[in-house]
């Protein structure tokens, strides 16, 4: 039988199979790619660890692996039109009336007129009611009274604009006009009217033909002939050390949004309004580096709050909805480069990863980009030069140092991360749903990122399909979760489990429904597939869980058993066989280790105790399982002499029934009328007896009789467990034989093992 998701993506032309990814390297080269061995399944507790250790922070918690309830993505819009002119900037045309005005008029480079535009004289009135000053705002405008021109340089969204405006009309100018930005130096101020003062926001000039000090002379020497003054504001970047320029930073925010707040709240007292500014929303609305238009523009919903015209939720949706608005500026903004919004979609997939690894992917995901754009131009990528401060300041993002997490210990990190952490899932949502253009570009550059061999950048394209999936599970399943379930390669197989759990977190109800319909389906890939990811919600899903593992032993055959217990028989039960032919067995006993060391692990260990009396595959499956999960500390995994963590748990049993789904990473306290005791004795006693697994249960017990040796809390509780492994004679036999193995050379004073010994007592 072949699921409906299986059929979808078959039947779905536009979704590529992961092995198609290479595609435009063998165009490139002429050749065919070589194609890699298929690698055995990573180990379900090892990718468990690296989902949840790579996660966003939104899909986890502190404390227990994947505990905490589902975040759902979204939020409010604050509806209608708002027309303000916020404090510190202008953005785009202003309606004043039935009248607009058009800031920036389209010039050709280096056009011998200028084109110019005047700024309304209500817009400044408006502007000086409301600006506040900066700290540099004296300097800059005793260097334009001086000079007649000041280079103004500044952040993204720091009203760097404004403040030009502001500038010149302290100084006297009453009719000023705003300069395209697309001239080249030595054409500035030619053919331009008379004004008072001129505002050339943003200069754009190539590399080819920078701004230099010759060019300064040639501008001040026209302004005096003009009787006026320019202020030229630029992006936040070094300047030559020849070209003086002073830096702008944004004004205080809670005097922004005061100055704005007083023409709207004209009959309030200056107590009111401060009382307005500790409320809750507004506190965290402000501790977020905004920009001043949004900091203006929130003055309108806190002066509606402050008349009794809204509430605080409607305060607390600002937020989210200055978000979505910030995102469609990014993305239909022209003047932004294609490379620049690669950028911004690849830093919300890795949002708090190094910037340098996110740099990297976003220009793969450029190129696919610009396939879509512009078919047949492949445009160079600088790999030196520009400014990384530049560029988060237009991402209103921030870098810091912290250590990323390696296999190898921790390296320190140059991180990239929004401001706002609404941010990422809004943007790529946004994207997704406003601009499907895009769309095949990013659904090759997520099969990309699939199979990357780097463990954040696979989880990150699972946390990233996983959103997608809360939004649009069909194209999801159709283009991602479809092909990657059912693939040869294992890697793409462990993406569409972490992706549907981390669905599952997201929000999507059906997630369920898809594992069930994968563990009937004929290809075995994808039972492997819904097998893992029933191991990662099994302690949300126990009994369903447990059932979908249940009869998948049930269709395990006999080469498969004998391959498992084979393995498990002839080497160290740390590993599990990983020949193509057995995977399944390997990944069923994997997910019901996950399982019985899970929140789950009550309800799983009842499944467990009941499975060793039914059919051989129950049996079998079961004890190798436990076996497994036996040798698991809460140190090191390689640690021998760290607390088994199933001994741990024998050790303080929770007071839960039987069946009931408890946290096992919070046991209240021991209890010695629940039945978790015995039936872990029960499976020991199981595996020590069984004629093909004896052996590896004996060296699983080794392990923990070696960490007694060395820690007394251990050894009490292993003693314990001893006197219920020891009912019969031959018990006390086999475990006293074991024991004795482990003393070695006599000592003058009783040793652990002597006191152990005692425990299980003299046969």
């Amino acid at each position: 039988m072949t699921s409906p998701a299986a059929k979808e993506a078959a039947a779905d032309p536009t979704g590529p199979e992961p092995e198609q990814a290479t595609a435009s390297e063998e165009e490139e080269t002429g050749q065919e790619a070589p194609q890699a061995p298929t690698e055995p399944p990573q180990n379900a507790w090892d990718a468990a660890q690296e989902l949840f250790e790579h996660a966003p922070e939104s899909f986890t918690s502190q404390g227990s692996f994947f505990a905490g309830g589902a975040p759902r993505f979204g939020g409010s819009l604050i509806h209608g039109d708002q027309h303000t002119v916020s404090g510190g900037q202008v953005h785009g045309d202003v309606v004043t009336g039935q009248k607009t005005t058009i800031y920036q008029l389209g010039a050709a480079f280096g056009s011998p007129l200028h084109e110019s535009g005047e700024v309304p004289a209500d817009e400044l009135t408006a502007l000086a009611a409301v600006f506040q000053d900066g700290p540099e705002f004296a300097i800059a405008l005793a260097e334009l009274r001086s000079s007649h021109l000041l280079i103004l340089r500044g952040g993204q969204d720091t009203g760097r604009r404004a403040a030009g405006l502001m500038l010149l009309h302290r100084l006297g100018a009453r009719r000023i006009r705003a300069l395209s930005p697309e001239v080249s130096p030595a054409s500035l101020l030619k053919g331009v009217e008379p004004a008072d003062g001129y505002l050339l926001s943003d200069l754009a000039t190539p590399r080819s033909r920078p701004l230099t000090p010759l060019h300064l002379l040639q501008i001040r020497e026209a302004l005096t002939r003009l009787r006026s003054k320019l202020v030229i504001t630029i992006a936040e970047h070094p300047v030559p050390a020849d070209i003086r320029s002073v830096h702008w930073t944004a004004p205080d925010p809670v005097a922004v949004l005061t100055a704005h707040l007083m023409p709207r709240l004209a009959d309030t007292a200056a107590d009111g309004i401060a009382e307005l500014l500790q409320l809750e929303p507004v506190a965290e609305f402000l501790a977020k580096d905004r920009p001043v238009r949004e900091i203006a523009d929130f003055a309108g919903p806190l002066a509606e709050y402050a008349a009794g015209h809204s509430d605080l939720t409607a305060l607390s949706a600002f937020g989210q909805a200055a978000v979505r608005e910030q995102v469609g500026r990014w993305f239909g903004a022209p003047d932004i480069k294609l490379r620049e919004k690669s950028f911004l979609l690849a830093l919300s997939v890795f949002h708090q990863a190094p910037y340098a690894l996110t740099a990297e992917l976003s220009d793969q995901l450029f190129r696919r980009l610009e396939a879509i754009e512009a078919p047949g131009r492949k445009e160079g990528i600088p790999p030196f030069g520009g400014s990384i401060e530049e560029r988060l300041a237009l991402a209103r993002a921030q870098q810091y140092q912290e250590n990323e997490q390696t296999p190898w210990g921790p390296v320190p990190q140059r991180m990239a991360a929004f401001v706002d952490p609404r941010t990422p899932h809004t943007l790529f949502r946004e994207v997704w749903t406003s601009h499907p253009s895009a769309r095949p570009a990013v659904i090759a550059w997520l099969h990309d990122l699939a199979a990357d061999p780097r463990p954040l950048v696979r989880t990150r394209a699972a946390s990233t399909t996983a959103l997608l999936a809360s939004v649009d599970l069909s194209s999801a399943m159709g283009r991602l979760l479809g092909p990657w379930s059912g693939a040869k390669d294992f890697r793409l197989c462990l993406q569409a489990a972490n992706s549907l759990a981390l669905a599952y977190y997201a929000g999507t109800a059906a997630v369920p429904r898809i594992l069930h319909d994968w563990c009937g389906d004929d290809d075995p890939h994808r039972r492997w597939t819904a097998v893992r990811g029933y191991a990662l919600l099994g302690h949300l899903l126990p009994e369903q869980s447990l059932e979908a593992m249940r009869v998948a032993a049930g269709r395990l055959d006999a080469d498969e058993l004998t391959d498992l217990t084979a393995t498990i028989e002839a080497a160290d039960p740390t590993r599990l066989p990983d020949q193509p032919a057995s995977f399944q067995a390997t990944g069923l006993v994997e997910a019901i280790e996950l399982l019985l060391l899970s929140p789950a692990g009550p309800t799983t260990l009842v499944a467990l105790t009941e499975w060793t009396t039914d059919v051989p595959q129950l049996r079998q499956v079961a004890l190798a399982a436990f076996l497994s999960a036996a040798r698991r500390t809460d140190g090191d995994q390689d640690d021998p002499l760290g607390w088994p963590l199933l001994l741990r748990w024998y050790s303080v049993s929770p007071t839960a029934a039987p069946g009931e789904a408890v946290s096992v990473t919070e046991l209240p306290g021991p209890d010695p009328l629940l039945a978790i005791r015995p039936r872990l004795a029960t499976l020991w006693r199981t595996a020590l007896a069984d004629r093909a697994l004896g052996s590896a249960a004996l060296r699983a017990l080794r392990r923990w009789l070696h960490a007694a040796q060395a820690d007394p809390e251990i050894e009490e509780q292993l003693s314990g467990l001893l006197g219920s492994l020891s009912l019969t004679e031959h018990d006390r036999r086999r475990l006293n034989h074991l024991l004795r193995t482990l003393r070695g050379s006599a000592a003058a004073e009783p040793s652990a093992v002597d006191r152990m010994l005692a425990a299980v007592g003299t046969p």
